[in-house]
């Protein structure tokens, strides 16, 4: 009779996942209360001959957790069971995958593991030289992570910065971010993007300020997000909420505060998440019924000096109650399994065999910048292409001309940092961008302007650009043409 179900289940299910319904290993069936978290031992020193960030943010005992119910703590279970420490869980769009940075011990390097709702021994995934973090997961199931970790309080000043990679669920492994600055963070958007930080260029004044920027899975269409314009000097763990907003940590002078951006509008500007005061927050995510995760510490004056994990409505003016706190550990960067939905793909038009991609600007002359007097900048009338070679110098790749209605177009060196400057009829610099965003091998890409405003849409019109031959900047010799003088 057993045989005869299987036979008629498998006519509509492939044979793994009919067994795992009879045995009842499929889906995880967890409560809707259940959260998945971070834990740190308050009582753990602090770390100051941390070797890594992740070593400075999960001190040895720091583990990643399941609770089924926040009501009874007793069937707390450790999801990175046999490892020295572990931290920034992410879980898959199922519901049935909890991944996490990880270290098995002192002489390993951070590395990206894996563990199964609602339990199981951790399966590491990478084994990169440089170490492994900040997981996030596809649609598709493949996972997303920067790679190398970087020394302690080095994230934007060393000098071999993080990149973003994807492993596919076949085990290949595909490199997606190569701009000169680190791109760590990443976290999937439900339209399939993935949100990211990194530092935007330095401006004459030398300072560190941080952004919000957007890939494809691929790694195509690199582009700004948010904080263009008023960057904080820290950006920890971007999320997109329930409400329309994309929330995340930035400093103070006391702590780390929640602030948020519209994803309608994201370059507005950004606000604090909560109408209330805490000493500090660690993390936020989606919560239950649109509500968000939020892991604070209470404010001074408190007895508890832990982090603890609260639920909170948009609408609330105080934290009222956590949800979970043991005051033996830091509860953070907590989620419920279940509450996103699956991210949406992107169909990849990327070529093997091309080392080169195809940029069009349909109006270089379309820019937010203005003269030192207010007046509009000066009119550009060709355009001179940089790019970084292999031992980080800038060189020159050529110059283009501009169409009368500021179009360009060019096929461009692929997976090497581009920079762009706008010149005027007498040679003379307009506007600078320096090498820092790519063409993928393959890719046809466009631009509205040079640093155009934003929330702005081109119009409809066909640019002079495409009626030309295109222009070929691309060289195969890897310290590419002149360096720049």
């Amino acid at each position: 009779m057993e045989a005869r179900r299987l036979l008629l289940i498998g006519r509509w299910l492939p044979l793994t996942a009919a067994f795992a319904i009879l045995s009842g290993c499929g889906r995880a069936r967890l409560p809707a209360e259940a959260l998945v978290f971070t834990q740190t031992p308050v009582t753990s020193p602090s770390n100051p001959g941390a070797d890594t960030v992740l070593d400075e943010r999960y001190p040895p005992g720091s583990r990643v957790v399941l609770l089924p119910s926040p009501q009874d703590p007793e069937r707390l279970r450790v999801l990175s069971k046999g490892l020295l420490a572990a931290g920034s869980p992410v879980i898959s769009a199922d519901g049935t995958r909890v991944l996490f940075a990880g270290k098995a011990s002192a002489r390993d390097d951070w590395q990206i593991y894996e563990a199964r709702l609602p339990g199981g021994r951790p399966r590491r995934l990478t084994a990169i030289s440089g170490g492994a973090m900040d997981p996030a997961v596809l649609g598709n199931g493949a996972v997303v992570f920067s790679s190398p970790v970087p020394p302690a309080g080095a994230t934007w000043t060393t000098t071999n910065p993080a990149a973003l990679y994807r492993l596919n669920p076949d085990r290949s492994l595909l490199r997606l971010t190569w701009g000169p600055a680190a791109a760590v963070e990443p976290t999937v958007l439900n339209d399939g993007r993935i949100l990211f930080v990194s530092a935007k260029p330095r401006g004459a004044d030398g300072e560190i300020s941080l952004g919000l920027f957007t890939i494809n899975n691929d790694g195509t269409e690199v582009a700004a997000y948010a904080l263009d314009r008023d960057g904080a000097l820290w950006v920890h763990r971007p999320r997109e909420l329930q409400d329309g907003r994309v929330g995340f940590l930035a400093a103070t002078p006391t702590g780390f505060v929640a602030e948020g951006v519209q994803t309608a509008r994201p370059f507005a500007g950004r606000r604090a998440l909560f109408p209330f005061s805490a000493e500090s927050c660690r993390s936020v995510e989606p919560g239950g019924a649109g509500r968000v995760l939020a892991t604070l510490l209470p404010s001074l004056g408190t007895t508890n000096r832990s982090f603890a994990v609260f639920e909170l409505a948009a609408s609330a003016t105080a934290p009222g109650e956590p949800l979970f706190d043991d005051p033996a550990w830091h509860d953070l960067e907590a989620m419920r399994p279940g509450t996103r939905p699956r991210p949406l793909g992107h169909l990849s038009t990327m070529s093997a065999k091309k080392d080169y991609g195809t940029l069009l600007c349909l109006n270089v002359n379309f820019s937010r910048h203005r003269q030192a007097d207010g007046s509009p900048a000066r009119t550009a009338t060709r355009v001179r292409v940089t790019a970084l070679d292999d031992q980080g110098a800038q060189r020159v790749l050529g110059e283009l001309p501009v169409h009368p209605d500021g179009s360009f177009m060019a096929e461009l060196p692929a997976d090497r940092p581009l920079g762009f400057e706008s010149l005027d009829a007498d040679g003379e610099l307009i506007y600078r961008l320096p090498p820092t965003i790519w063409v993928r091998a393959g890719e046809n890409r466009s631009c509205v302007g040079c640093h155009e405003p934003p929330n702005r849409s081109p119009r409809n019109v066909r640019p002079k650009a495409v009626y030309e031959p295109v222009a070929r900047l691309r060289l195969a010799n890897p310290d590419l043409a002149s360096t720049v003088p």
